[in-house]
């Protein structure tokens, strides 16, 4: 969590799954590729990532998508637009280092530095507990109560001397203050409990009676409440076995057995299990509600590490937090403030890569320190891998991909693959495209090479049914096939040479709106980028809408500003509406419309 600590980074080991070689590269295949071919680059040095995708087992599931302290105060930063597209499964928060200290600043009862904390921390269940994103929330018990690593020297422990009165107290207020809420959340005891978290120490009896207390309190006060813990600040079982033991004599075993910062997920989820079962406890949820330390907070490793939990079989996980605790909005790190406005980093768009993976986890055959995880889904008819690297080199790979005339991906045009790279760059508007090629129908496999230009660079590979060319519209159409219509507040100029038929269609009225009607599996808009340009909002087919910033300090004509995702086939309509904000940069607030491509 917020710490100035970090466990002793362990040797890695051999690991049940198969690596590749140590980089920083995160490979990433999903769907949905770039609308503009470009010649393969030369090939990289040899090593091979291998993908099967005939070869399937288990679901896609998103385990990692959480985050810890990663909303504002009251949860509602970052907008949708920056959070749903990560689709994030779990969070995790208490009030850590708001002002008041929590129940120990108001001198162990509640008053405002509680009542702060836990407004906060059901502001955050709250947002990401319910639609659209129906995620778990563990709340921080002792960051309510105030063991943040701020509390005073001179506090007193619960169950100091055997006395839990007053733990007792806090527990009762806390879980009837919960269930006024209506919210349903996963309590998290004790965070870290050793150190200056709580210096009578982790399996002490103090520890013991602090933790059965608690257990036995909030499920007093709900039968079907979820404890978890022992939250430890490493992976180390030697240390759970004795807590394990203790618990389960005493009838407080947690529901949810979770620890931090493992060195390899997959080795340590399967050592947890076994230690379960020996003790005739297995079964239970496995989570990781921290993971990655500072200096893995890159798009490489990141991918590394969610390659990790895909295979584990943990349930939930939650990416750290080291340098915005404990109420900013940038999702632990991964968005950063530009401006006035919150802006993708290349953490983001590796997260971004592994939320839209879906349907059958497929073979990956690897070695060294990359490791991956790949999905397809026939439903969609996409594939997507995600690979990692764990060290700063400058990745450079060959990907073997094979199976491309399985049922997901087969048709009588081929398939198109294209590669991305992405950057470990904050902040970062989109991966760039190295190349994109089709691969002629009845050909199986394909070998990419993949080529960084920086340590942790990541790479997005596409690959999808190849589709007919592209059908590019002039924005100024208003029937037709493809079309546009516009609300109150728009204009049009012709003659403008370096714009698309010489005609644009454009607003600086804010809540103005155009709506695109077309039928195709995806969709961009080209605009003008320049220094006088606004922010406009674009939601396809009622989604929650994305900003798109169209100002740029030199005149780019004609600019592909935004693309949808891969979309079902079917008419879609493409919802733009001009927002009454802009760059802190801009002299003004137009939107320039050019036109629209389509790919069918």
């Amino acid at each position: 969590m917020h710490r100035e600590h970090r466990s002793t980074q362990r040797s890695a080991g051999p690991l049940r799954r198969r690596r590749l070689f140590a980089t920083g590269l995160a490979l990433i295949l999903a769907t949905g590729g770039g609308l503009t071919a470009t010649t393969p680059p030369a090939a990289a040095a040899g090593q091979d990532v291998v993908v099967d995708l005939r070869s399937t087992h288990g679901s896609a599931a998103g385990v990692g998508s959480g985050f810890l302290y990663g909303l504002s105060e009251d949860g509602q930063s970052p907008e949708d637009s920056l959070l749903a597209p990560l689709a994030p499964r779990s969070a995790r928060g208490g009030g850590a280092r708001l002002d008041g200290g929590g129940w120990v600043g108001d001198g162990y009862t509640a008053g405002n530095g509680y009542t702060r904390r836990l407004n906060s921390a059901l502001g955050q269940a709250r947002r990401i507990t319910t639609p659209p994103y129906n995620g778990t929330f563990d709340l921080l018990v002792s960051d309510v109560w105030g063991a943040d690593s701020t509390q005073p020297a001179d506090t007193v422990y619960p169950c100091t001397a055997g006395d839990c009165d007053n733990w007792r107290t806090f527990l009762r207020r806390l879980a009837a203050d919960v269930k006024a809420s209506g919210l349903k959340v996963r309590y998290d005891i004790w965070n870290e409990p050793a150190g200056a978290f709580f210096p009578p120490g982790f399996n002490s009896a103090q520890y013991y009676d602090m933790w059965d207390t608690a257990a036995r309190e909030l499920r007093a006060a709900d039968a079907s409440a979820q404890i978890v813990g022992p939250s430890l600040w490493d992976f180390s079982p030697g240390n759970v076995g004795p807590f394990l033991d203790h618990a389960n004599t005493h009838g407080t075993v947690p529901d949810i057995v979770n620890w931090h910062f493992s060195g390899t997920p997959v080795e340590d989820a399967t050592t947890m299990r076994q230690l379960l079962d020996s003790k005739g406890l297995g079964g239970r949820e496995l989570s990781m509600n921290e993971y990655l330390h500072a200096d893995e907070q890159n798009a490489g490793h990141s991918a590394w590490y969610l390659a990790q939990l895909a295979e584990s079989g943990i349930q939930s996980a939650s990416h750290a937090i080291w340098s915005d605790c404990c109420a900013s909005d940038t999702l632990d790190g991964i968005l950063v403030r530009s401006g006035d406005r919150l802006q993708p980093t290349g953490q983001w768009w590796v997260y971004k890569a592994y939320a839209d993976m879906a349907g059958s986890l497929a073979r990956v055959d690897t070695q060294g320190d990359l490791d991956a995880v790949a999905s397809v889904d026939t439903t969609g008819r996409r594939a997507a891998v995600l690979v990692g690297g764990r060290n700063d080199q400058t990745p450079g790979a060959d990907l073997d991909l094979r199976g491309l005339t399985s049922g997901a991906l087969s048709g009588g045009n081929g398939v198109t693959v294209t590669v991305q790279r992405i950057p470990d760059q904050a902040p970062l508007e989109a991966p760039t495209v190295v190349s994109t090629q089709t691969v002629p129908a009845g050909t199986d496999s394909v070998r990419l090479p993949l080529t960084g230009t920086a340590a942790h660079d990541a790479f997005l590979v596409t690959a999808v049914p190849a589709r007919t060319a592209s059908v590019t519209v002039d924005a100024t159409v208003t029937s037709g096939p493809v079309h546009v219509t516009y609300g109150t507040g728009w204009g049009r100029t012709d003659g403008v040479p370096d714009l698309y038929d010489g005609t644009a269609n454009w607003s600086y009225t804010p809540g103005s709106t155009a709506v695109v009607h077309a039928t195709g599996r995806q969709i961009g808009l080209r605009a003008v980028r320049d220094s006088d340009q606004g922010r406009m909002r674009v939601s396809v087919d009622g989604a929650a809408p994305v900003t798109i910033d169209n100002y740029a300090a030199t005149r780019t004509p004609s600019a592909t500003v935004w693309s949808s995702p891969d979309l079902p086939d079917g008419p879609h309509t493409v919802v733009i509406t001009v927002s009454a904000d802009k760059n802190a940069a801009s002299s003004g607030r137009n939107i320039a419309l050019d036109a629209i491509a389509v790919q069918p």
